[in-house]
């Protein structure tokens, strides 16, 4: 990851669909649930970013707008990505990960696994 990408959090699925969707279609939020076949406050949470996007949401997306689902799930994995590189928790949680090659070099040497 680079400094750039560091600092500036990915677009999120709710942001492309306010500003490249409802906004340009002046769709509104229940415009676009029943649309999707979804409750209104399901929408509202995904568009003010306090709600994930999940694969059958993708799937939706991408039917209503003739899009692909993995246009909208890459916006949502690299907010997650962004994410876990920024959350300093994460990071030290991550940074306790053992890899194979170090099991591996371990046990060569003869040294017992530590849980």
């Amino acid at each position: 990851m680079t400094l750039q990408q560091a600092l500036r959090k990915p677009t999120t699925p709710g942001d492309v669909l306010q500003y490249e969707y409802l906004e340009p279609l002046n769709l509104k939020i229940s415009d676009l649930a029943e649309m999707l076949n979804v409750h209104r406050n399901t929408i509202s949470a995904l568009v003010n970013n306090n709600r994930k996007l999940t694969a059958d949401m993708a799937i939706r997306l991408a039917k209503a707008f003739d899009t692909t689902i993995e246009f909208w799930l890459n916006l949502q994995l690299n907010v997650d990505i962004w994410e876990t590189h920024t959350n300093s928790r994460t990071q030290e949680e991550l940074s306790r990960i053992k890899t194979v090659a170090e099991i591996m070099a371990k046990r060569k040497s003869g040294q017992p696994d530590v849980a």
